[in-house]
C-alpha cells in the first residue's frame, strides 16, 4: 500500500505540503501541476473531476472552503477510504490553526510554517488509513469503567467542562457524555494528539474543525500513572498548575483502581468476560456514538495449517470489517437489513452480527462449524452487553 497526498492552494496552484507513506517516488512538480491543471480545466467547463483510477493505481481530488485542493494518490485502498482520510488531513488543518486562518492566509510561508504541528496527525492519519478504524474511537472495556465515570463526573463539576476523559495506554476507558457528544472527527484529532506528542503534560490550544473551528479551546492532558491519562478540553482558564493539582487530589485513592484497570491491556476485555475456546479476536463497534474496542483471545491459540499472530487476528478483523461489512453499507444502504456476514477461508473464519447500534465481528479458528458461529457470536455479544461496570 502507498498514499501521497498533495495539498494546493486554489489560486496559483502552489502546494502547501506533500505528506507520503510506502514505497515508490514522490510526484514531481510538473506533475502535481498536471494534476491541478486538469481538475482545473475541468472546473472551468462546469464539471467536477473527483477521481480516476487506472489498474493500481487511484486518483482523488477534493476542494475545501474554496481555497485548498488536496489530491490523494494511493495503491492498495478504496476510494472511501482514500476520502475519508482527504477529509480527516483537512480537518486537521484546521484543528491546528483554525478555520479563520485558512481562509484569509496572506502569506503562503507563514501558513507552512503554522500548519508544521499538523504534519504528525497527517502523516498518523495517513499510517493509520487501512490498519485502523479512522471513523471510530478506541476504547478499552475494564470492570472499573463505572467507577472511573463517576469520577470524571466529579472531576467535571469542579472545572465546569463538558469535555474529559480518562485513557489507558492512549484507549478510552471512560468520558463524560459531552465528549461523546463530540464530533467522531474531533475526537480522533484530540486522541491523535495526545498519541503523538513528546510530552506528557500538555496544555495545547485547538480549533475542533466540526464544535468550533475559529474559536480555540485548550486540550490539556496530566499523567496520573504511567500509561493512564487523563484529558479535558476547556477554555482559558483555569490554569495548567490548578488542574493538575485538583487531578491528583480526585484521583489520588483510587490508583489501585486504576492499575487494575489496566491489566485488562492488552486484552481490553474485563478478564471475567469468558470467551468459547473458539475465539481468537473480537471487534465490537457502537456505530451510534462511534466507538469500538478490538481484542485478541489472549488465552486461545490459532491451531490448523497456519498459526496466526496476535497482530495478524486484529488486522484480520479490520479487514473483514471493512471488505464485508462496511462496504455493504455503501453499496447495500441500510444495514438493518443486512444483519449478519460471514467469511471463511482454509486458516480461518469470521462472523459479523448487527443489533440495534452494536456491530461484533468474531474471529473464529478454522476448525469451528460455520453453523455454531452466529450462536457463538449472538452469546458473546449478550454477555458484553449484560456486563453492567464497563460502561459500554
Amino acid at each position: 500500500m502507498s498514499i501521497q497526498l498533495i495539498c494546493l492552494t486554489l489560486s496559483g496552484g502552489i502546494p502547501i505540503f506533500t505528506r507520503k507513506k510506502g514505497e515508490g517516488e514522490n510526484l514531481s512538480f510538473s506533475t502535481i501541476g498536471s494534476l491541478n491543471g486538469v481538475h482545473m480545466f475541468c472546473k472551468s467547463q462546469g464539471q467536477n473531476l473527483r477521481s480516476t483510477s487506472w489498474e493500481d493505481g487511484l486518483l482523488v481530488w477534493e476542494e475545501f472552503q474554496d481555497t485548498f485542493l488536496i489530491v490523494g494518490f494511493a495503491r492498495g485502498i478504496n476510494e472511501k477510504v482514500l476520502r475519508k482520510l482527504i477529509s480527516s488531513t483537512y480537518a486537521a488543518m484546521v484543528f491546528t490553526v483554525g478555520e479563520s486562518e485558512l481562509k484569509t492566509f496572506n502569506s503562503v510561508e507563514r501558513l507552512k510554517r503554522e500548519l508544521q504541528p499538523s504534519w504528525n496527525l497527517i502523516d498518523h492519519l495517513i499510517e493509520a488509513a487501512e490498519t485502523e478504524l479512522i471513523s471510530f474511537t478506541d476504547c478499552i472495556l475494564c470492570p472499573q469503567n463505572g467507577m472511573i465515570l463517576e469520577k470524571l463526573a466529579e472531576f467535571c463539576e469542579e472545572f465546569g467542562s463538558a469535555y474529559a476523559c480518562l485513557m489507558i495506554r492512549q484507549r478510552i476507558a471512560a468520558a463524560t457524555e459531552g465528549w461523546w457528544d463530540l464530533n467522531v472527527g474531533d475526537r480522533q484529532l484530540l486522541s491523535i494528539l495526545i498519541a503523538t506528542s513528546n510530552s506528557l503534560q500538555k496544555d495545547t490550544a485547538v480549533f475542533l474543525p466540526h464544535k468550533s473551528p475559529t474559536i480555540a479551546y485548550r486540550l490539556v492532558s496530566i499523567p496520573i500513572l504511567q500509561n493512564i491519562n487523563l484529558c479535558l478540553v476547556c477554555g482559558a482558564e483555569p490554569p495548567y498548575r490548578e488542574i493538575e493539582a485538583q487531578t491528583h487530589q480526585v484521583w489520588r485513592t483510587e490508583l489501585k483502581t486504576l492499575e487494575l484497570a489496566e491489566q485488562c491491556f492488552p486484552r481490553n476485555f474485563p478478564n471475567s468476560l469468558e470467551l468459547d475456546s473458539g475465539i481468537l479476536g473480537i471487534l465490537l463497534i457502537n456505530r451510534a456514538m462511534g466507538k469500538y474496542v478490538i481484542s485478541r483471545n489472549i488465552q486461545q491459540s490459532s491451531t490448523g495449517k497456519r498459526n496466526i499472530s496476535g497482530t495478524h487476528r486484529l488486522d484480520i478483523l479490520r479487514t473483514f470489517f471493512h471488505q464485508a461489512v462496511d462496504m455493504i453499507e455503501e453499496y447495500l444502504g441500510n444495514l438493518a437489513t443486512h444483519t449478519e456476514s460471514y467469511w471463511c477461508s482454509d486458516y480461518h473464519k469470521c462472523h459479523a452480527l448487527i443489533q440495534e447500534e452494536n456491530l461484533i465481528c468474531v474471529l473464529y479458528v478454522a476448525a469451528i462449524p460455520t453453523h455454531t458461529m452466529r450462536l457463538i457470536t449472538h452469546k458473546t455479544l449478550s454477555a458484553i452487553l449484560t456486563t453492567k461496570d464497563t460502561c459500554w
